[in-house]
């Protein structure tokens, strides 16, 4: 064989390679692509905020706490003292929230959320709050 067949089957052989290569790449791009909208889809541990009002009624006191004694019980069905809250307080309802002395901390009990504060609000607090299963 000559020189310039030589050259085209290497030409050819570099462009065979190419074309295999660039198939394998939009296949594994598009396999990715499938599979993180799939996780996306079924990803277990995504949280939904719900809406919850913290009221002015319906407060209890603990003796035992000097720093918040002022509690109160948000019924939230499902919840378990194993589960864990958080809460993030409206941006309309933070001064009442700052007024009350609101603990940054609060407490799931079977089928309730109990939030702490210095007393108990003048004004109803808006919020939400993303619900992290605990273990059974």
């Amino acid at each position: 064989m000559g020189k310039l067949t030589y050259l085209n089957h290497l030409k050819a052989c570099a462009e065979a390679a190419r074309s295999f290569t660039n198939g394998l790449v939009a296949n594994l791009a598009q396999t990715v692509t499938e599979a993180m909208q799939e996780m996306e889809d079924v990803k277990a541990d995504k949280q939904k905020t719900k809406a919850i009002t913290i009221p002015t009624t319906g407060w209890g006191t603990d003796e035992n706490s000097e720093d918040y004694p002022s509690y109160c019980d948000i019924v939230v069905a499902g919840i378990t003292a194993k589960d864990r809250v958080d809460i993030a307080i409206a941006p309309n309802s933070q001064a009442a929230a700052i007024a009350c002395g609101m603990s940054p901390t609060n407490q799931t009990l079977a089928g309730k959320i109990r939030v702490w504060a210095k007393t108990a609000p003048a004004a109803a607090i808006s919020a939400e709050y993303w619900l992290n299963q605990g273990k059974e």
